[in-house]
């Protein structure tokens, strides 16, 4: 199958720059440890904050920066690449479908990763923070589940972004500002059960929070099985819902193509 070529290239690609690889997982122990003092000072004088008390934050904060290495979405920066140079108006008559290719070439990211920086990350954290064990088998399999579905929404928004170079030829820091909102409001570093309710109450009403706090809730087991059930369904219809969006700006996009340079 073509697209398991992909796959190769993108982990033979990543094992070749290893330097940066090596720096990258160093960035991340001091991001964990950081995270580690932090949660610490916040619950020197108190047992237990909005139902978490500090061993399942530590590990909320472990397996935050461990999903961060699973959710690879390149495919908003090569659209924004080939749109630039050119290039993309070619790719669109290859027998390939070019979102296929890149999602697999992020599939194979997603594999060097687990090798390089997770299992690394686990180890750091066995030892100096907490074992990021799970609430129990059944809330281990639910986050598993959770976590691809996740994935698919934070991936079909960055294709979305992606496409939306065919119209701003360069959308600038609007995609950087969309990251930052994301790891803010996802939460990727504070959990929103800590915000106030009305920001809460809004935000449930987004996909922001089905992004990283709903299958890191579930890890810990701040969420039942039984209210995991739900979060999963939710979050499933965020998936239909911007792969309906991607499909109907990918099909305008094709009418839209402005070729710059190149």
């Amino acid at each position: 199958m073509v697209y398991l070529y992909f796959i190769k290239v993108r982990i033979m690609l990543s094992m070749a720059y290893r330097f940066e690889m090596f720096s990258s997982v160093i960035i991340q122990f001091i991001i964990l440890a950081v995270n580690a003092f932090f949660w610490r000072a916040v619950y020197a004088n108190y047992g237990t904050v909005q139902n978490t008390d500090l061993n399942q934050m530590l590990i909320y904060s472990v397996i935050s920066v461990l999903l961060g290495c699973f959710f690879c979405r390149s495919v908003e920066g090569k659209l924004r690449n080939k749109i630039r140079d050119g290039s993309i108006a070619s790719d669109y008559v290859k027998p390939i479908n070019l979102f296929s290719m890149f999602f697999a070439e992020d599939a194979g990211s997603i594999i060097v990763n687990i090798v390089h920086r997770v299992i690394p990350l686990v180890i750091f954290s066995c030892i100096f923070i907490t074992p990021p064990l799970p609430a129990s088998a059944a809330h281990f399999f639910l986050f598993l589940f959770s976590a691809c579905i996740s994935f698919f929404i934070l991936w079909f928004i960055a294709a979305i972004f992606g496409l939306l170079n065919f119209w701003l030829v360069d959308i600038g820091p609007i995609g950087g500002a969309k990251d930052i909102i994301i790891s803010f409001l996802s939460g990727s570093i504070i959990p929103v059960w800590f915000f106030p309710e009305t920001i809460r109450n809004i935000l449930s009403y987004t996909p922001f929070v089905y992004m990283y706090q709903t299958p890191i809730g579930i890890y810990i087991g701040h969420t039942s099985p039984k209210e995991s059930g739900t979060a999963i369904a939710v979050q499933i219809i965020w998936v239909l819902v911007f792969y309906a969006l991607f499909r109907l700006v990918g099909s305008r996009a094709l009418k839209n193509i402005m070729v710059q340079g190149g």
